[in-house]
């Protein structure tokens, strides 16, 4: 009986991780999560992987496994999930946790079912079980598939943490298991495949931290993600041997410490929290201030508090900010322009480029391999990275003694079949993204996005015409309302007017009937006008208005 593995997001890219497994004639969802819109999606909030193909097959579909809580694995739910239905959702507490969160706050209502990692359970005709895994957040998961072909193991995002901030290891034994058993095929976790050697423990931030509360004489602001459950543990265990309080910035910094600590996942001393209305009734000496903003992003807290615009909290000289997280590709630029506003208030930064602060979360190139020996699978397939580090994961294995038809190359939309132990890639199925905008429903068109980049690189020409609606005569000369760029001289209006003129005075009687045709023509001959007197292409608008 075949089966197929479909990832529709997070393959040959990083973040908006989906991937689909198909067998006679069901389905499961393995994570659904977001990415954050870079500088060339102007106004967009969130990326989600496009639901298209999904909904094609939704009656298929039997359940949602989540690996881990971070938003590139289960951001994409709330918006994701009320199209396909109530279904049942399986995850570790802390994950489930989280997503409940963001669920309620659009009231959605969802089916959780806590699972334990190395604990079977069944979904539809397949049984699954959880591998305990390290990462950079509790709780994370790994998953292995029983298939009619054989086991299908998902890694999940992982690396071999052998001192965890939790004290929560990877299952060596259950992976070891497996391997004995014999594995079909793993998809595997590659964003780090071209990093020699082993990445470092998390635990390992706490030393950098150490020395820098103890450098430190004002206020400390560390900004990281806020799902980065076990940085926000070594930063508040850090508070408390120095005795500062802690204060938390940001909606969803916030949320996630409150649900952390209530579940148990973070360890904090009565007393150790305070409001940030409560800042100023401490030293500076005395304060921590965890916040988000890690990405730059324009409308989170450490970039207003960078602005000089956030009303809670003002940066001093010799305030210290920590950067403990590297920045999303793409967002480089938004990071380094707050460092350097912080820079001219007078604050310290500290970044992973001049500080160890911040550890990924990924393996390195001997976990991958340690992954791979543990498990031996007969087909590899690495996910969750660029093309860079997937072929960087193949020359791996090659080391390994894998040949090139035990590895498969996929992306978004590839449909990888496995039948009677024979692997092929088969035609494509439709995998796109889907643009998220607060208040737009149903996404943002590609085109409006394109839209919006021309009028930021262009410009904007809108012309304002009025004329008789009887006889298409022209009641005034027109009016241009330019944004973006300027005259060159005081004759190019003149000369605007006078192109705008001569082209309705000679349409036909028909044509100036037609305003659709009167504007569509105007537009034309405005663009040729700017491109020929201007050297520009700004987006042409023509307004028509009847007397």
């Amino acid at each position: 009986m075949a089966i197929e593995i479909i990832p529709l997001g997070g393959t040959g890219e990083i973040g908006k991780n989906l991937n689909l497994l198909r067998c006679n004639h069901q389905a499961i969802i393995i994570d659904c999560g977001i990415s954050f819109p870079g500088e060339d999606l102007p106004g967009v909030d969130l990326v989600i992987p496009d639901p298209e193909y999904l909904l094609s097959i939704r009656d298929e579909v039997q359940g949602i496994l989540l690996t881990h809580g971070h938003e590139d694995h289960v951001g994409a739910l709330p918006y994701i999930l009320p199209r396909l239905g109530n279904l049942p959702i399986y995850g570790t507490p802390l994950t489930l946790a989280l997503i409940e969160h963001k669920l309620r706050e659009r009231r959605l209502n969802a089916d959780l079912r806590p699972i334990k990692p190395a604990t079977p359970f069944q979904v539809g005709d397949l049984v699954v079980e959880p591998i305990r895994v390290t990462h950079s957040i509790p709780d994370c998961v790994g998953y292995a598939l029983r298939t009619p072909e054989g086991i299908v193991v998902f890694s999940g995002d992982f690396k071999f943490d052998h001192t965890p901030v939790d004290g929560e290891r990877t299952d060596f034994n259950h992976l070891a298991r497996l391997g004995d058993e014999g594995v079909l095929l793993l998809l595997s976790d590659c964003t780090n495949a071209e990093r020699p050697g082993w990445t470092p423990s998390e635990s390992t931030v706490s030393d950098s931290y150490y020395t820098l509360f103890a450098n430190a004489r004002g206020r400390i602001l560390i900004t990281t993600f806020a799902s980065n459950i076990h940085r926000l543990q070594q930063a508040i265990d850090m508070a408390q041997l120095y005795g500062r309080k802690v204060v938390v910035l940001g909606r969803r910094m916030e949320q996630n410490v409150e649900i952390a600590w209530q579940k148990g996942y973070l360890r904090i001393e009565p007393g150790a929290l305070i409001s940030a209305k409560q800042i100023d009734e401490y030293p500076a000496e005395q304060i921590l201030v965890l916040t988000t903003s890690s990405q730059g992003e324009p409308l989170s807290a450490l970039s207003q508090i960078a602005a000089d615009e956030y009303p809670r909290l003002k940066i001093n000289p010799g305030d210290t900010v920590i950067l403990s997280a590297t920045p999303i590709p793409g967002n480089e630029s938004l990071v380094w322009r707050t460092v350097n506003r912080l820079v001219r208030l007078g604050a310290k930064v500290y970044h992973d480029g001049i500080a160890p602060v911040h550890v990924s979360g990924h393996a390195s190139q001997e976990e991958l391999k340690l992954m791979i020996s543990l498990l031996k699978p007969r087909y590899l397939a690495p996910v969750h990275g660029e093309p860079r580090h997937q072929a960087a994961y193949f020359e791996l294995a090659r080391q390994m003694g894998y040949a090139d038809e035990q590895m498969f190359l996929l992306e978004n939309g590839s449909v990888l079949r496995i039948e009677n132990g024979v692997a092929s890639l088969e035609e494509k199925v439709p995998a796109g993204r889907l643009l998220i905008e607060e208040g737009v429903e149903g996404g943002v068109p590609e085109a409006l996005i394109r839209d919006r980049r021309h009028i930021a690189q262009e410009g904007i020409l809108v012309a304002l015409i009025t004329v008789r609606a009887q006889t298409g005569d022209l009641v005034d000369d027109p009016q241009f309302i330019l944004r973006g760029f300027e005259w060159q001289n005081e004759v190019q209006p003149e000369l605007a007017r006078a192109a705008v003129q001569e082209t309705l005075g000679k349409m036909a009687p028909a044509e100036i009937s037609d305003w659709d045709n009167i504007r569509e023509e105007l537009t034309m001959v405005l663009r040729r006008f700017c491109r020929k007197h201007l050297s520009r292409r700004p987006m042409v608008v023509v307004v028509v208005t009847e007397v």
